[in-house]
């Protein structure tokens, strides 16, 4: 959320100047690595239309910054929830379709699929590194001031401006924008996000040249496995969990991959992904960034802007989100409502 807002600020000639903790590419938090799902389909409505907008702004970053971003490879859900899914694309007027079992297995053999299964043709995968490295170098080049490195310790409202507090001095501005990813808790006290670690594992195709959907398998809880093709830098098939891991200190962890979150993965991969070899080939961690609902917070409060809550499912929206963002910095209306996304439905 940070590198998109900067992109987008410094495209509207905005002075700015981007803090990162680290160097640009850390894996502390949650949106490094290779790659993310980019998909329309959800059991949403209004997300299925913020990825409906999100989807042409991703064009356009490819083109600004010269490089492919987002590989197109369709995605298939399975589960109770994609009879949800296909409800919300109807309402949206996005293409899709069901596959019978057979139909599915003939497309993508390397997935056995124990049910019909809905197929989003735009589906694909977000070049995760790749998008953040992108969206700062093209908001430098516009001049906005990126400072790795340094670390923010506190943000707060000074009369009409505010102030950041960090470890090296204290910065003025007329408004701050607070995308803290994991250490939400540190900077935004009353913000109810809470860090928690995901596991995810890779695996190589048996056959190299196969055609690999993204694919997620909906549970009745609200839990989901997914698969991520092999796109990019990365070293294999992405395969995890999305289930609430265990809560961790940003600062402390643990960082290292849950042994048992890997098995789990490996025993998923035997009963669902022939087209797996089942050893794996890596593991690494990212860090969710989880409100109560799983729902993103965007919102203004005097001259602090907050962009936090991704909730495992925000990278496939950056460069609409960057915008949203620049917006409410500006104090321009948003092109969409954000109630559902404000900090104050916390407060009662």
């Amino acid at each position: 959320m940070g590198s998109a807002a900067a992109r987008s600020l410094g495209r509207r000639g905005v002075p700015t100047i981007a803090l990162d903790q680290f160097r640009v590419g850390h894996d502390r938090g949650s949106s490094h690595g290779p790659t993310r799902i980019f998909r329309l389909s959800y059991p949403d409505a209004d997300y299925v239309r913020m990825a409906q907008r999100a989807l042409p702004l991703w064009r356009e970053l490819e083109e600004e910054a010269g490089e492919e971003l987002l590989v197109t490879t369709g995605g298939l859900d399975a589960g109770r929830t994609a009879d949800r899914c296909a409800v919300a694309l109807e309402e949206c007027g996005v293409a899709h379709e069901w596959l019978s079992v057979d139909d599915a297995t003939s497309r993508f053999p390397g997935i056995a699929a124990d049910g019909r299964v809905l197929l989003q043709p735009d589906a694909g995968v977000c070049l995760a590194g790749r998008t953040v490295a992108a969206q700062v170098r093209l908001a430098a080049e516009t001049g906005v001031d990126v400072r790795e490195g340094v670390e923010v310790v506190a943000v707060r409202p000074d009369g009409d401006r505010a102030t950041v507090e960090t470890a090296g001095g204290r910065i003025s501005a007329d408004v701050a924008i607070v995308t803290p990813g994991a250490w939400a808790s540190a900077l935004l006290p009353d913000v109810p996000v809470t860090a928690a670690a995901q596991t995810v594992t890779y695996f190589r195709p048996v056959d190299g040249g196969a055609s690999w959907p993204t694919f997620i398998e909906w549970s009745e809880r609200g839990f989901a496995w997914y698969e991520v093709p092999a796109a990019g830098d990365a070293p294999g098939v992405k395969v995890a969990e999305h289930r609430p891991g265990p809560r961790v200190d940003p600062v402390k962890g643990p960082f290292q991959p849950d042994p048992e979150a890997v098995d789990a993965s490996v025993d998923y991969v035997r009963r669902r992904f022939p087209g797996l070899d089942p050893e794996p080939v890596s593991s690494e961690t990212c860090l969710y960034e989880l409100t109560p609902d799983e729902d993103f917070v965007l919102d203004r409060n005097g001259p602090i802007v907050i962009g936090t809550g991704g909730s495992g499912h925000a990278f496939k929206f950056t460069p609409l989100l960057g915008q949203i963002l620049a917006d409410l910095a500006q104090g321009v209306r948003p092109d969409q409502s954000l109630r559902r996304f404000s900090v104050t439905r916390f407060s009662g």
